[in-house]
């Protein structure tokens, strides 16, 4: 497709990711991780390695300017929350991407923000083993304006940046690909 057929980033990173996207999504529900609180550990562990990988930009300056209520939109603290609720340790420290590319940074970002969209599922999975929003589950909740308007806001504020579409689809393509090797280094 060329740039031209696809003006807006969003609908880029959406189109060119939608194969991988798939595939991951499929995998990790034929993994059964929230039919049990055991299961769901795991999980925790490979949001952990997802967030850690991607906090760094949540506190960058200049992708603060372009996107709104990016310190606040952070999964990573409410993580850390779950993970104390059940009792999951930290995991073991790995190398994480340094990623200074702003559309790189994008690309990466349109991953994790994305996934929020799907979390209204994953957390209605959830409630059937005794966890919510409030306990077990915070971060799968919604952020405080609501999952649609947040996610609107945040294709707008992108599809407005400017950046480099293809540098912005192979990054979070990359980031897709990291997510698989988080499950199988978690799962195997």
């Amino acid at each position: 497709m060329s740039e031209l057929q696809e003006p807006l980033l969003t609908s880029a990173l959406r189109n060119r990711t939608k194969s991988v996207h798939g595939k991951l999504d499929e995998h990790l529900m034929g993994l059964g991780l929230f039919s049990d609180k055991e299961k769901y550990k795991q999980f925790l562990t490979i949001q952990y390695y997802i967030h850690l990988d991607a906090d760094h930009l949540y506190s960058n300056s200049q992708l603060a300017a372009m996107i709104p209520n990016l310190k606040l939109r952070n999964r990573f603290n409410k993580l850390k929350e779950d993970m104390a609720d059940l009792n999951v340790p930290t995991p073991a420290p790995i190398h994480t991407p340094v990623i200074t590319n702003t559309s790189s940074a994008i690309g990466t970002l349109y991953v994790v923000e994305g996934s929020k969209l799907g979390a209204k599922y994953l957390l209605h999975s959830v409630g059937t083993i005794g966890l919510s929003d409030q306990y077990g589950a915070r971060h799968l909740g919604a952020d405080d304006e609501g999952r649609g308007v947040s996610w609107r806001s945040f294709q707008a504020a992108i599809d407005t940046a400017p950046i480099d579409i293809s540098v912005a689809v192979h990054a979070a393509e990359q980031a897709f690909n990291r997510v698989f090797t988080h499950v199988h280094n978690v799962t195997r």
